[in-house]
C-alpha cells in the first residue's frame, strides 16, 4: 500500500489547490489553524462544520460540477450519468469536470463513480490514484457504518 497526504496550497488563507500526494511530502508537516480544521473535517466529515475560503477558479460548469459534488453526502455515491442527469449535461462532461476539481480532497469528485465500475479519479484511469478512490470510499463507508 501506499502512504497519501492532502496538500494544500493557499494564498494567504484562501485555498487555490487541495490535491491529493501519495508521497509524504518533504516540507514540515503544516499545524496551521487551517490545516487541523481541513483534518478533522476528513476524520468526521458529518460532525465536522467546513468553511473555507477558496480560490474562484473554473468555468461556470466546472463550478455547477463542483456544487454539486458538494452536496453527495459521505458515504454515498452517484454515477456519472446520474449526476449529469441532475445538472442537465453528458456523462463525460460532468467526468471532465471532476477531472478538472482543483479540491478534490475537499470537494468529494471521489464519490462519482462510472457505472459499470469505480471509474478514474484526478486524471487517472487506473492507478494508484484510482486505488486511493477505493480507499476514500471505504473509509466513508465504515465512517457511516460505526454511526449506525
Amino acid at each position: 500500500m501506499f502512504d497519501v497526504e492532502l496538500a494544500l496550497t493557499l494564498r494567504g488563507s484562501v485555498i487555490v489547490d487541495a490535491s491529493w500526494c501519495l508521497e509524504p511530502l518533504a516540507a514540515s508537516k503544516d499545524t496551521t489553524c487551517l490545516a487541523q480544521r481541513v483534518q478533522q473535517y476528513l476524520l468526521d466529515p458529518d460532525g465536522t462544520e467546513l468553511q473555507l475560503e477558496l480560490l474562484s477558479q473554473g468555468s461556470e460548469f466546472s463550478n455547477s460540477v463542483w456544487h454539486a459534488l458538494s452536496a453527495i453526502p459521505v458515504g454515498r455515491t452517484l454515477t456519472y450519468a446520474e449526476l449529469a442527469k441532475r445538472l442537465d449535461s453528458a456523462p463525460r462532461a460532468v467526468a471532465a469536470g471532476c477531472r478538472r476539481n482543483p479540491y478534490a480532497g475537499i470537494i468529494p469528485c471521489h464519490r462519482v463513480v462510472a457505472s459499470n465500475g469505480i471509474g478514474g479519479f484526478m486524471g487517472q484511469a487506473d492507478g494508484e490514484f484510482v486505488a486511493l478512490k477505493s480507499r476514500l470510499l471505504d473509509y466513508e463507508s465504515r465512517l457511516c457504518d460505526s454511526k449506525l
